[in-house]
């Protein structure tokens, strides 16, 4: 078993199950070896870690050591491969060139570069971690300016806690707990645990995890009253996540909680300590429970949404020539139900725009925003997902973002005038909409743009339905469609879809169902796709499918492409991706210029000293160089989730139907409504049928906003 402290140069896997990293020894000669450089690489889970690592840190690491000799380029190297280490902890580096090092690469020290690093210790030495440990801005002022004295201070603390931390590791708690405890309760954090350890389910572990933690390490009883109240927490999040409910039945609750406890009495114990100590409310009409957190925000929420309805702008002559300025630049007249929506958009502090697909919502958004523009308002306009983002603003003309990305930034607190806009609202869930609110002041108008007939939210709550059921805010909803010929057939298809009713042909027009059994339907798609590449898009419900199916056109239609292989210190690591391949981007990475969702083509698998390949995006035409941040985020994107595809247009859509709950009417609705021209549906008649007659989420989720709007 050895000991040794090195600094990271990079990691190169981070995941769930596994977190691969290396780095150079921070002690010269640590080794005996004839090469010139010494390599040191971790491989280990993630759960052991105190923090993610990340280039630049310091680490020290106990464990069994296995070298081997590589030859990199023109170097000979050593690498020291510590496989599952014993011991994994974060340092503070306390010498000069070390200290200047790690504050100059480290991403939680904003805006200090090397330059103002070496004048910090320069001036400070080794007293630089007493005037960070005291907080004092003062003194740091006479090196930084007042923003990156704050950025150092901040960065430092998150290091501060790493004695924390390595308390959390050796009890099995991970990382993302770590760092939400420490958002709450700082420097209390061990504190908080061993008073009550089942306080680690509100920050996201299972009750069984922490269960386990309780029982072995604070002998915890079986019927213990924290230990109750935890499975009823743990049960109420569970019901929350698993069908994105923010409300529940008695029997929702009580038969899981049984599960979890063992025990009926225990049980029924849990559930009145639980509503003594509030965690949740037991409506007195419906006799439903409320978890109160998710009570909370739906109140908020609806709070505000009630306030903005009663400003109204009373008709008047600058809001008379707002509109008709804004409908002067458009190419051709609106129709009467796309100017009522405008002009009952311009009227109301909240309102909603809805409609199907190609209905004219972003025609009807862009000229609601030309308006508020002539009237001298500020527009925020956004949308969940980087791709929905990036075409919303490629509609409207305006700066859009994502809401990860506004909610970044600084609160709109003034008084002046100002709109946020929510594209693809029906993908909003309550946390997010709460957030939002709460990053707001409450005369910012708001104006909710969507089709609440799409996929619901992944998380609890359904904003935009709910909004629309309620009939408390005025909505304008969209019902003839501009986009598509009738002739297709999509319109009249989709539209009886989304009723609930079977078509009479399930292929008509430039719909095609393609009735085959569920075990042909990845080689299908495969062939339907190989007919017409550059216009086709393969939609999948579950990952595990749409997996399926990208391997199988890899090997069918670009069986001779070369692969995406990277060599790391001598060490060749082999990936999923072919040259020639289409891909998807399934994270945001603003720097490189791609979001959440954009596709485009592997045109190159050259490796150079920093990037992997080359990606030709599909809606720009730009080449982006393949990093290393952006090689763990791009895959094969032949067939991508639905949930991928929402808010954009295919020309060519091919449907490929599975058994799983998630293939019910709106996901059916969803994917035929992704085709701007042709539609390919794959699968048995009976699984088309199914989801069909499957009530859609908002149909089936327990939500109480549409109360809470009319109540």
């Amino acid at each position: 078993m050895e000991i040794v402290e090195f600094r990271v140069t990079s990691v190169y896997e981070n995941s769930r199950k596994r977190v691969c990293f290396s780095g150079v020894p921070l002690i010269a000669g640590g080794y005996k070896t004839k090469t010139a450089r010494d390599i040191i690489v971790v491989k280990t889970n993630p759960d052991i870690l105190p923090m993610e690592p990340m280039v630049g840190q310091h680490w020290r690491i106990k464990g069994i050591r296995q070298s081997k000799s590589v030859i990199h380029g023109d170097f000979h190297l050593s690498e020291h491969h510590f496989n599952e280490p014993e011991k994994c902890e974060v340092t503070l580096p306390h010498d000069g060139e070390n200290f200047i090092r790690f504050i100059a690469s480290e991403k939680d020290f904003k805006g200090i570069g090397d330059v103002k690093a070496r004048e910090l210790w320069h001036k400070f030495k080794s007293n630089i971690f007493n005037i960070l440990q005291q907080k004092n801005v003062e003194k740091l002022c006479e090196i930084l300016t007042n923003q990156s004295a704050v950025s150092l201070i901040e960065g430092f603390q998150k290091y501060a806690n790493l004695k924390y931390s390595t308390w959390f590791a050796d009890r099995k708690i991970p990382p993302r707990i770590q760092r939400t405890l420490f958002k709450y309760h700082k420097e209390s954090s061990i504190q908080a645990v061993t008073e009550n350890p089942y306080r680690l389910v509100t920050f996201g572990m299972s009750f069984a995890s922490a269960d386990k933690i309780a029982r072995n390490s604070f002998d915890v009883s079986s019927d213990d009253p924290r230990r109750l109240v935890g499975a009823v927490e743990d049960t109420l999040k569970k019901h929350s996540n698993s069908g994105g409910h923010t409300v529940a039945s008695h029997q929702d609750i009580f038969i899981p909680i049984n599960r979890l406890l063992k025990s009926n009495q225990l049980a029924s114990n849990a559930l009145q300590i639980a509503n003594a100590s509030k965690s949740y409310f037991i409506d007195k009409e419906t006799g439903s429970y409320h978890h109160t957190p998710q009570l909370v925000m739906e109140k908020v929420v609806a709070k505000r949404l009630i306030t903005l309805n009663k400003i109204t702008t009373e008709e008047s002559h600058g809001t008379d020539v707002a509109f008709h300025q804004a409908c002067a630049d458009l190419p051709y007249k609106l129709t009467e139900k796309q100017a009522d929506a405008v002009l009952v958009s311009l009227k109301n502090a909240v309102s909603c725009i809805t409609g199907g697909a190609g209905t004219g919502k972003t025609t009807v958004l862009r000229t609601v925003l030309k308006a508020y523009h002539v009237l001298g308002y500020n527009i925020s306009a956004m949308a969940l997902s980087g791709r929905a983002a990036m075409r919303l603003h490629q509609s409207i003309g305006f700066r859009t973002s994502t809401i990860a990305a506004f909610l970044r930034d600084e609160p709109i607190e003034d008084e002046g005038k100002n709109i946020v806009v929510i594209d693809e609202a029906s993908m909003i869930d309550l946390p997010t909409m709460y957030k939002i609110v709460a990053h707001i002041s409450h005369k910012v108008r708001l104006l909710f743009v969507g089709d609440y007939n799409q996929l619901p939210p992944i998380g609890a709550g359904l904003i935009l339905a709910d909004i629309v059921k309620s009939q408390a805010i005025p909505n304008t909803e969209l019902d003839i469609v501009q986009r598509q010929d009738a002739t297709t057939g999509i319109p009249e298809y989709s539209r009886m879809i989304k009723l609930g009713e079977l078509p009479p042909h399930l292929s008509i027009g430039n719909i095609h169902f393609h009735d085959v059994g569920l075990d042909q339907v990845a080689g299908q798609c495969v062939e339907l796709y190989s007919q017409s590449p550059i216009n086709s898009q393969i939609v999948a419900a579950t990952k595990k499918l749409t997996n399926e199916i990208n391997l199988q056109c890899q090997s069918s239609i670009n069986p001779n492409g070369e692969r995406l292989i990277f060599d790391e210190f001598g060490q060749l690591y082999q990936t999923n991706l072919l040259l020639n391949d289409p891909v998807l981007f399934i994270k945001n990475n603003y720097d490189a210029g791609v979001q959440n969702g954009s596709l485009g083509k592997l045109i190159s698998v050259e490796q150079t000293e920093f990037n992997f390949g080359v990606v030709k995006m599909d809606d720009t035409n730009e080449e982006v160089a393949i990093s290393k941040p952006l090689l763990d985020s791009v895959e094969a994107g032949y067939c991508i989730t639905l949930h991928k595809a929402q808010g954009s247009q295919f020309k060519r859509v091919i449907v490929a139907l599975n058994n799983t709950k998630m293939l019910d009417r709106a996901w059916l609705y969803t994917a035929i409504t992704r085709s701007e021209d042709e539609i390919h549906i794959v699968g048995t008649r009976e699984r088309f049928e199914q989801a069909v007659r499957s009530l859609s989420a908002h149909h089936i989720r327990k939500t109480h906003l549409s109360k809470l709007l009319t109540g």
